[in-house]
C-alpha cells in the first residue's frame, strides 16, 4: 500500500540470529508505519496466499529472533509502529505500539508515580512482543500487565478486546470487561496482528530492597524449599530470582581469591512503604543468620545500583544491566555476534523438583558445550520457570552444532518428566494442542485461509 515499505519481495534466505537456527526461506519483508497500512498489507497477503509473520522488534534472542518457523512467510515488521499513543498515570495505563521498547516506555514515565514492570532483557525489547509472549516481568508475568488489544483480523477488519479508555468507558481499568474475555485468546497465538496495547501500568514503590543471598550446591533442594515456604508466608513476595553460579557472576558473585564462584545467589525482593521494607529486610536478615537456615547473607554488591534500578522501574539508558549478561554486546549487534540458544521450561517450586532438573540440565551438556547460565523467576508459591542459556561460538560449526544438540536433549528430557518450555523456539514449536478440536475450530474461524503463518505456539497442522 501508499507509504509502507517493502522489501526483499523475492524468496531469499534469512539474516543471521543469534541461535543460528536453520535459515528460512521468506517471501519478502514488509515494514508498514500505521495500522491502516498493516490492515491493506494483510488484505493483500490474502489476495496473494502469502503467509504473514508479524514481529514487534523481533529481538526475540535465542529463539529465533524475528525467523517464522516455517519456510515461505512474509515477515511483517511492525517497528515502524513505535507511538505511545496515551499515558494515564492516575489510572495506571499506557496505550502503546508494538515498536514501543521497555526502554521508550520507562523514559516517559520517568519522574511519575508510575512505572512499567520491566523484565531483565534489554531496554530495545518489545513491550507488546514480550507481553503476547507471557513473558515474565520483575514484578508479575507480563500476562497481567495486559488490558486490551486492538487487532487486525485475517480479513483486514480493525477490531479491539478488553478495556479501552474512553470518554463514555469506565472509569476503572477493567482488563477482562464484561462476557467472554478474549485477551489472551491472541497471546503466545498467530490468528490477527496487533497494532496496539493497553499496558497496565505499576505503581512506583517508596522503597525497593534487594537482599542478596548465596548457597552452595549441595544445598540447592533445601535452599529451594526455604524460599518457597518464605514466599507461601508472604515473608517475600512471589519475585524471587535465583540465580546458578555461572549466572551470578553477572552480580560479581566471586571467591575471595577474585576467580568466579560456585555459588548460588538469590535476589529477594522487597518494596513497598519504607518501614515495611526495613521491618522484612531485618527479619530476612536474622532468617539468614540462624545456623539451620541453607543460605546465607550475600555480598552487598551482589545486588547493585543496576539492580535496584531496574525493579524501580528505572530507564537505563546505557543498557548496562543487559550488557553485563551479553558480555558486553549490545541489543543491536547481538544477532549478528550470535551464540545464544534459550531453553524456557517451568517446573514446580520444589527443591526435589529443582534439583532434577539441574540434573537433567547436566546431562544434557554436549560435549564440549559451556556450562550454561540458569536463572529461576519465581511466579507464585507453587511454579518456578527456568531461563536457560546456552552460549557457544557462532564462527565454530561444531560449537554451534554442538549447542543444538544439548538444546535438542533438553526439549527431549524436560518434556519426559511434564516440563515443556512455556516458549519454545523456531525449530521446537508447540508439538500439539491441548484440545485439537477447540484449536481447529478458533483457526477456522478467525483465520480459514492461513493469512497468518504458522507461529511457535500453534501445534502442527
Amino acid at each position: 500500500p501508499p507509504g509502507a515499505e517493502a522489501v526483499a519481495t523475492t524468496p531469499r534466505p534469512t539474516g543471521a540470529d543469534s541461535g543460528r537456527f536453520r535459515p528460512r526461506r521468506l517471501a519478502g519483508v514488509l515494514r508498514p508505519r500505521t495500522g491502516d497500512e498493516v490492515a491493506d498489507l494483510v488484505r493483500a497477503a490474502a489476495t496473494a496466499r502469502t503467509p504473514l509473520h508479524p514481529v514487534s522488534t523481533g529481538r526475540n534472542w535465542g529463539l529465533g529472533s524475528a525467523l517464522p518457523v516455517d519456510d515461505g512467510a512474509a515477515v511483517l515488521d511492525l517497528s515502524g509502529l513505535g507511538r505511545i499513543r496515551e499515558v494515564d498515570t492516575r489510572r495506571g495505563y499506557a496505550v502503546v505500539e508494538p515498536g514501543v521498547t521497555q526502554g521508550e516506555l520507562s523514559a516517559r514515565l520517568t519522574g511519575t508515580d508510575r512505572m512499567l514492570n520491566l523484565t531483565g532483557a534489554s531496554r530495545h525489547t518489545s513491550v507488546i512482543g514480550n507481553i503476547l509472549e507471557r513473558g515474565v516481568g520483575l514484578h508479575r508475568p507480563r500476562a497481567e500487565d495486559l488490558a486490551g488489544l486492538e487487532l487486525v483480523l485475517a480479513d483486514g477488519v480493525r477490531v479491539r478486546t478488553g478495556w479501552w479508555p474512553s470518554p463514555e468507558g469506565p472509569a476503572v481499568v477493567q482488563p477482562h470487561g464484561h462476557g467472554a474475555s478474549l485477551n489472551h485468546l491472541f497471546t503466545q497465538a498467530s490468528w490477527a496482528v496487533v497494532t496496539a496495547a493497553v499496558v497496565r501500568l505499576l505503581p512506583r514503590p517508596r522503597s525497593v530492597r534487594i537482599l542478596p543471598a548465596t548457597f552452595p550446591a549441595a544445598r540447592l533442594a533445601t535452599a529451594v524449599d526455604t524460599l518457597r515456604a518464605w514466599t507461601t508466608g508472604r515473608l517475600v513476595p512471589a519475585t524471587t530470582k535465583i540465580y546458578d553460579p555461572v549466572a551470578a557472576r553477572t552480580y560479581g558473585l566471586r571467591k575471595p581469591d577474585g576467580t568466579p564462584g560456585d555459588a548460588y545467589l538469590a535476589h529477594l525482593a522487597l518494596t513497598g512503604d519504607t518501614d515495611l521494607t526495613t521491618a522484612l529486610a531485618d527479619l530476612l536478615a536474622a532468617r539468614l543468620r540462624e545456623a539451620a537456615c541453607p543460605l546465607a547473607e550475600g555480598p552487598p554488591g551482589a545486588a547493585d545500583a543496576e539492580a535496584h534500578g531496574a525493579y524501580a522501574g528505572a530507564d537505563d539508558p546505557d543498557d548496562a544491566l543487559f550488557r553485563r549478561k551479553t558480555g558486553g554486546c549490545c541489543a543491536r549487534c547481538l544477532d549478528r555476534r550470535g551464540g545464544l540458544l534459550m531453553f524456557l521450561p517451568v517446573v514446580p517450586f520444589d527443591g526435589a523438583a529443582v534439583e532434577t532438573a539441574a540434573a537433567l540440565i547436566d546431562a544434557a551438556l554436549e560435549e564440549g558445550t559451556a556450562r550454561p547460565g540458569i536463572t529461576m523467576n519465581v511466579l507464585d508459591a507453587d511454579t518456578v520457570d527456568h531461563v536457560v542459556t546456552l552460549r557457544f561460538d557462532p564462527a565454530d560449526a561444531a560449537s554451534t552444532a554442538a549447542a543444538h544438540r544439548t538444546l535438542d536433549r533438553l526439549h527431549a528430557s524436560f518434556a519426559a518428566h511434564g516440563w515443556p518450555p512455556y516458549r519454545p523456539d523456531v525449530d521446537h514449536p508447540r508439538p500439539a494442542a491441548a484440545d485439537p478440536e477447540l484449536h481447529r475450530r478458533l483457526a477456522g474461524a478467525l483465520d480459514p485461509h492461513g493469512v497468518f503463518a504458522r507461529g511457535r505456539f500453534a501445534p502442527p497442522p
